[in-house]
């Protein structure tokens, strides 16, 4: 579903996730895991997520042989 966004704001919580006054002013969220990453972890996730992203747009190979 796609919707007109103005803003996009990709932050990482910590190890007890966000307090209720950031939750209540996000219109979404999404977990990875229900395990403990390091900050330095999840930003690698997704940063690779977002290259396999535009790959897949651009219509251009991203799996391996």
């Amino acid at each position: 579903q796609q919707e007109n966004v103005k803003h996009l704001v990709f932050a990482i919580g910590g190890a007890y996730g966000f307090s209720p006054e950031v939750r209540n002013r996000s219109k979404g969220s999404i977990r990875l895991s229900d395990m403990t990453f390091t900050h330095q972890m999840v930003r690698l996730f997704f940063v690779e997520q977002l290259y396999r992203a535009g790959t897949i747009i651009r219509n251009e190979p991203y799996h391996h042989s």
